[in-house]
């Protein structure tokens, strides 16, 4: 009969006894995972859906993803933008028009501003 990880000796394991140990449950470990991601696919498939799944912080098949100017842009991650929008009580205070808006603006659309009315080409004609 197999013992159980609560059972396994630890301490009267050697250094490299206790690697190995490590080297392989991290092989089964990566073995179930990729079996239940085979059956997970195949599940998909039968639904009729195709599923892609990538390391995280790894391009997908492909390349790089290229943002503005050509630069290589984080997978998830958009290149910065522009300021849009800017308080005309404070000028350091702008907002690109992605994210959460900020506390400032939100001061002022409730207010009954408009969005548009805080647009910097308009505050700079």
């Amino acid at each position: 009969m197999a013992r159980s990880p609560s059972e396994t000796d630890l301490d009267g394991l050697n250094d490299g006894q206790l690697r190995d140990l490590i080297q392989n449950a991290k092989v089964a470990l990566a073995e179930r995972i990729q079996t239940r991601l085979d059956e997970f696919k195949a599940m998909a498939r039968e639904a009729g859906f195709e599923v892609s799944i990538h390391r995280i912080g790894k391009a997908a098949a492909g390349g790089t993803k290229r943002g503005a100017g050509g630069q290589a842009v984080a997978e998830g991650r958009r290149g910065p933008v522009a300021p849009k929008y800017r308080n005309p009580q404070n000028a350091a205070q702008t907002w690109a028009g992605r994210g959460i808006k900020p506390k400032w603006l939100e001061q002022e659309l409730a207010g009954g501003a408009r969005l548009e009315d805080f647009l910097i080409e308009k505050l700079e004609a």
